[in-house]
């Protein structure tokens, strides 16, 4: 093969990869739109959620959390065949990660690195 035809073939592995990831999310807010009164008290207490419950517990749309699973940002299992489950432990750790520090943390942080470095951390 030519430099130009796995190029190619490389992009047009991304392109499927990408519409897979767009029709299957359309496909589940479609169903979760449908079925969203089912769904108002499910309980997000579970140790594994699901793909929509995991949604909800980030506060971010179902296409969102599909994204970010393509793109590594977010772990999972597969239960039984394609169905994704989220570690709960984990999305509060994913949460946690994605914290915006103060100026106080920042500026603490700041002085003690410059501590450490030019003080001997004394």
């Amino acid at each position: 093969m030519s430099k130009e035809e796995i190029k190619l073939s490389e992009l047009l592995n991304k392109i499927y990869q990408q519409i897979h990831i767009e029709v299957h999310s359309a496909c589940n807010e479609a169903f979760s739109q449908i079925s969203n009164n089912n769904f108002q008290n499910e309980s997000v207490t579970e140790e594994n959620l699901s793909s929509l419950q995991a949604s909800r517990f980030l506060k971010i749309k179902l296409s969102t959390l599909y994204s970010k699973v393509a793109k590594g940002e977010l772990s999972y299992s597969r239960s039984g065949g394609r169905k994704l489950l989220f570690s709960r432990k984990m999305l509060e750790e994913y949460v946690l990660k994605r914290k915006v520090k103060s100026m106080d943390e920042i500026k603490t942080e700041a002085e003690n690195y410059i501590n450490k470095k030019y003080h001997g951390g004394n």
